[in-house]
């Protein structure tokens, strides 16, 4: 597959790349790095200074809060994104579901990237990765608290 082409179909699979250009997306792809982790392996703990933001490539992730399963990221989600931008411990703990394969850049890295044009789109398609968990979130929430009304019945 030509170079180009990958990239194209690397910018419509990975969220955080929508709308970038191939040489875009190149030019992020060399700034970071591939990692493997095994079924099983922790990527991060909760709690831990998060300097690093992964995405996705292959196999699944699971994202934990105090031991339950709060997400699965899936080939093209990105995640860890939260704790690089707001420079806060990890809120989740993130491990492996299987054989992952991800790309991952630090806070070096991402500050690389920062300098060039090409910024503006990556943060874009990131506020709206986070926009919409929080959409969810809010509609979880208030579903919990219909059921919650619902069960207790009028006060």
């Amino acid at each position: 597959m030509a170079s180009q082409e990958k990239y194209t179909k690397y910018a419509e699979r990975i969220r955080i790349f929508n709308g970038l250009t191939p040489d875009e997306v190149e030019y992020v792809l060399h700034c970071g790095k591939s990692i493997h982790f095994h079924e099983g392996q922790t990527v991060f703990h909760e709690g831990m200074l998060g300097r690093n933001l992964f995405v996705v490539l292959s196999g699944k992730i699971a994202i934990y809060n105090k031991k339950r399963i709060i997400a699965k990221c899936r080939v093209g989600d990105a995640f860890g994104e939260m704790a690089v931008l707001n420079q806060k411990p990890r809120s989740a703990t993130a491990a492996a579901l299987e054989d992952v394969k991800l790309f991952t850049l630090d806070e070096h890295e991402i500050n690389q990237i920062l300098d060039k044009g090409v910024a503006v789109k990556l943060l874009l398609n990131i506020i709206h990765v986070l926009s919409e968990r929080l959409e969810k979130a809010n509609a979880s929430i208030a579903r919990l608290r219909d059921e919650k009304s619902a069960f207790d019945g009028p006060q």
